[in-house]
């Protein structure tokens, strides 16, 4: 199994400016800008989630008909963050139990620990995406003034 870093797509390193032609696949599939309609089975929040996140997506021209199965995971995993985070902010972080000596012990709710690793999840999700700060930062918008993609220009430049 190799280490480091993952590959980016090839669309994000045009966008990014560090596309090597000599390092480009000419071949590679390049799906239509495109929402994905939600599975019946995401719940409601993660269904709410879909729309705001992908309306945002389809905006900045970043998600197409294959990004269906990653935005699952984005949406429910921050459906999942948010209702753990309700929890711990009516509940508290922790509850009190007792040992067999009778003696208090605080103990964190479960929940914590799912709102963490939920947000874990959504944050790396949102990474992929290009939606936090510091990812959005490293890609330029689709599309000059001319409204032409120049990833798709140099594709066909190099198409010759």
């Amino acid at each position: 199994m190799a280490g480091g870093r993952p590959r980016k797509p090839t669309s994000q390193k045009a966008l990014g400016g560090t596309l090597q032609p000599s390092r480009t696949n000419i071949n590679e599939p390049t799906p239509e800008v495109y929402l994905p309609v939600p599975p019946d089975w995401l719940s409601d929040r993660a269904k709410q989630y879909w729309g705001e996140i992908g309306n945002v997506l389809l905006a900045m021209k970043l998600t197409t008909v294959a990004d269906g199965p990653a935005l699952q995971l984005l949406t429910e995993a921050l459906a999942e963050w948010a209702e753990a985070r309700e929890f711990v902010l009516r509940e508290g972080f922790t509850y009190c139990t007792y040992t067999k000596q009778g003696d208090e012990m605080h103990r964190p709710y479960p929940q914590v620990a799912i709102a963490s690793d939920a947000w874990r999840r959504s944050h790396k999700m949102l990474t992929e995406f290009g939606l936090t700060p510091a990812s959005r930062s490293k890609v330029s918008a689709l599309g000059g003034e001319d409204g032409k993609d120049p990833f798709e220009e140099m594709m066909n430049d190099m198409k010759g």
